[in-house]
């Protein structure tokens, strides 16, 4: 028979590694997402702030469900622009202007202006 703390052990590990791969496995929207940040010209790492910071909710749920409807990077890119253009918004207002934030501004104007022109 096995021992119950290695039963809970065990069932602890693998809920632990489900959370993991939800988080960051395949479907999570992160690696699409990566996708689209180096299509457009935005570091990934601020690409998923300003994508936390715009979205109204779940972030990677959205790039997810993108990437399962087939969308290219160029169509995810102007989709996306209204959910970054507020999320340089917030960040701005929130930590105040920033290099970093100055120099994606352009690129998300364009993406903004892409999108609002195919509408």
């Amino acid at each position: 028979m096995i021992p119950t703390a290695a039963l809970v052990g065990v069932v602890a590990l693998c809920a632990l590694l489900v959370f993991f791969w939800r988080r960051n496995g395949i479907g999570s929207g992160r690696g699409y997402g990566n996708r689209v940040a180096a299509h457009i010209g935005i570091p990934k790492s601020l690409f998923h702030s300003l994508m936390a910071h715009g979205a109204p909710g779940s972030y990677r749920q959205l790039l997810a469900s993108l990437e399962k409807a087939g969308l290219t990077l160029d169509q995810a890119g102007a989709e996306l622009a209204p959910t970054l253009a507020k999320g340089v918004e917030r960040m701005e207002a929130h930590f105040g202007p920033q290099e970093t934030l100055e120099a994606v501004k352009p690129l998300v104007a364009r993406l903004v202006s892409m999108g609002s022109s195919s509408g």
